[in-house]
């Protein structure tokens, strides 16, 4: 049996991508899917030319007004009539058995929530993220995987969606504490199968200090209810993992080595 897979792609003014995105896509090996592409109120005239042009085969377009990328993925998702869901924004790329690869690891265990894959980047620069592990306390902490990972729409339903008070970014991170706060398995393919695109300027990358501390306030805010039943060890926070995972901090352990193991013997 063929399950459905929805692939919603939200677009502002990325016409100059969009192409790219949906082919990448129509390549894909596993065939049984849809696309559904929200426009959220794009202005760009190359993007209003890309959307009315462009026949694409299994795609079915949405026009919206203006509202951010949290209520277009929300409407996506509501007019999807897949049984899986896969967000997939409109400058980045699907390698072509993504789709193939974490529908068999749905059928071989039920039991996980979420299919995600190793991440790698192209654009202004060319590499591999190395994300860190999925565990829900980490995740209380710290965003640990792209917004571009299989999940069921039955689970997704079964949350508020995503949320619009986070419209100044930080919003795949407050989604999947909904997402994940009562619990699933969360698998990773160790390959890379999504290429997330670089640009001068990407929205979560330019946000200030100051913004991205007014964030954090509102992720608390919005799951005080597994902030306050879970023991949250604050060390687990963003800046505390830069900190650890810094070169200078692992010199400084290794430095101190020798010394703690003459303060043990010396019994202090």
């Amino acid at each position: 049996m063929n399950l459905l897979v929805s692939i919603v792609i939200p677009c502002y003014n990325q016409g100059k991508f969009l192409d790219t995105t949906v082919k990448s896509v129509l390549e894909q090996s596993y065939r049984h899917f849809e696309i559904v592409i929200v426009n959220d109120g794009s202005t760009d005239k190359e993007t209003l030319e890309v959307l009315n042009q462009n026949k694409w085969d299994k795609t079915t377009i949405h026009h919206i007004e203006n509202s951010g990328v949290s209520n277009a993925r929300n409407f996506g998702i509501s007019h999807a009539k897949g049984e899986y869901i896969l967000l997939l924004d409109g400058d980045d790329l699907i390698k072509p058995t993504y789709l193939e690869k974490a529908i068999e690891v749905f059928k071989k265990n039920p039991s996980v929530k979420v299919v995600t894959t190793e991440v790698g980047y192209f654009g202004k620069k060319k590499g591999t993220f190395n994300l860190p592990e999925y565990s829900l306390e980490g995740l209380m902490g710290q965003n640990l995987m792209v917004i571009t990972s299989l999940f069921r729409k039955r689970d997704f339903l079964l949350t508020s969606g995503f949320n619009s008070n986070m419209k100044a970014g930080f919003e795949d991170w407050d989604f999947w504490l909904s997402f994940l706060k009562e619990g699933g398995s969360v698998f990773k393919i160790r390959e890379v199968l999504f290429l997330y695109r670089i640009s001068k300027r990407s929205r979560n990358s330019s946000i200030s200090l100051e913004t991205q501390s007014t964030l954090r306030r509102q992720i608390y805010e919005n799951h005080i209810d597994l902030f306050h039943s879970s023991f949250f060890n604050p060390l687990l926070s963003f800046e505390y993992t830069n900190v650890v995972n810094s070169k200078e901090y692992r010199l400084g352990l290794m430095l101190l080595r020798p010394l703690r193991k003459v303060l043990n013997a010396l019994n202090f």
